[in-house]
């Protein structure tokens, strides 16, 4: 459908339930849950949706559309009822177009703060690069965060606003891995790292640091505000080949000692490209993650009550063989935690909240999603009282964004 026309129509769809098209199940602990279909302005072939809630309440997507040879990085806020029209944020043919490392939008009040994406360089497969872009009535140039050119990988970044003209970036950056051979793997001289920066709206690198120098190669970070800092999860790499969630806090410019969320001990020689999900509210944090650890499939998630200096044991939320894929997001009075689950036909996206010291609220199911990789990683995000669900669906011939409204 072109844009124009569904900009016309969008306001007749809002409402329009999924319960029919996407078989909604609840479990009803607390009160109704309905999930409904709002139309997203996006295209055919659009792909990798990336949600986020800035400080007003305003949500925006971000999210993928290619075209022949080309991509475009396009971004939309959600007010009152309705998405706004697309902006392009940047578009280019040499880009690394990944279904787990995928671009981001971040925003403050109201306004696009920066924006993320992946370019690629010669020097092989996963040889990449992180471009950014800041905001100032119009998007500056692009500029690379990790200010490094070797031929390497660079992405899998998350980003959050630090005031009205900085933000904190993290990101896994492969410059140690340059001209690593195959039979050096073992030699975490030679492994991923954990880096970030402080950057301006200036498109000015203020801080920069090596935050861990061995992590796992390609799983998804998260970075969260918190009350005094920032705090931080990802998929550590220990000489063992333990790959357990670490998280570490950024607190009056330094970044704390990594430290295991919990102690799973997975041992896995490889990436699951599977990593966590954190978010912060008041002095309470949680983590969501997935682990195979003891040869078993399992989501969970863990509560702090001090910014993350410290977690209680962690909660199970499914070891029925999840796929995992997790997010998770805090708001004054709920944890909601999503992730991806096997289904007979398919895959189905769990949601569950808690209150802020662990007890089950209410759970629902969104059925006839993909468990394919094409089908990336869902994404929540707080949308008033509710959330705002974002997915690429791809059980038709092209792939689509589909955006639903929790409440």
């Amino acid at each position: 459908m072109p844009t124009n026309h569904l900009q016309d129509n969008m306001r007749s769809i809002l409402l329009f339930s999924l319960a029919f098209i996407f078989g909604i199940t609840a479990c009803d602990l607390d009160r109704r849950i309905t999930i409904d279909e709002v139309g997203a302005p996006v295209s055919l072939n659009s792909s990798l949706p990336h949600l986020y809630t800035d400080n007003t309440g305003t949500v925006f997507m971000s999210w993928v559309e290619e075209v022949d040879n080309m991509a475009y990085l396009k971004f939309s806020s959600f007010s009152g009822h309705t998405w706004s029209e697309h902006k392009i944020v940047t578009s280019d043919s040499t880009w690394f177009v990944n279904w787990a490392d995928y671009p981001s939008v971040i925003a403050r009040d109201e306004t696009p703060m920066a924006a993320h994406w992946l370019n690629k360089v010669e020097g092989g497969a996963y040889a990449y690069h992180i471009n950014m872009s800041v905001y100032d009535e119009g998007w500056s140039p692009a500029f690379t965060s990790h200010q490094d050119d070797t031929p390497t990988e660079h992405g899998f970044v998350s980003m959050a606003p630090a005031s009205d003209s900085t933000y904190a970036a993290i990101w896994l950056d492969g410059r140690q891995t340059h001209d690593r051979e195959d039979d050096q793997y073992s030699d975490l001289n030679k492994a991923m790292t954990l880096r970030g920066a402080i950057i301006n709206t200036n498109a000015e690198i203020v801080e920069k640091f090596l935050i861990d120098d061995s992590v796992c190669d390609c799983c998804n970070t998260a970075i969260t505000k918190t009350e005094n800092g920032f705090l931080a999860a990802y998929r550590n790499r220990t000489g063992d080949e333990i790959r357990d969630i670490y998280v570490t806090s950024y607190v009056d410019g330094v970044w704390s000692e990594p430290k295991p969320v919990h102690a799973d001990n997975w041992s896995i020689g490889a990436c699951p490209v599977n990593g966590p999900a954190v978010d912060a509210y008041g002095n309470t944090a949680a983590v969501a993650w997935f682990t195979g650890a003891e040869g078993t499939p399992h989501v969970q998630f863990a509560i702090s009550k001090d910014h993350g200096k410290t977690f209680e044991a962690p909660i199970s939320l499914d070891n029925d063989s999840p796929l995992g894929r997790v997010d998770l997001n805090m708001t004054e009075n709920k944890i909601w935690v999503s992730w991806l689950s096997p289904a007979e036909n398919g895959a189905e996206l769990k949601i569950r909240s808690y209150t802020h010291d662990g007890e089950e609220i209410a759970s629902t199911t969104v059925h006839d999603l993909s468990r394919s990789r094409s089908s990336g990683f869902p994404h929540i995000s707080e949308l008033d009282s509710g959330l705002m669900i974002a997915y690429t669906d791809v059980t038709g011939e092209i792939p689509r964004v589909r955006t639903l409204i929790l409440e």
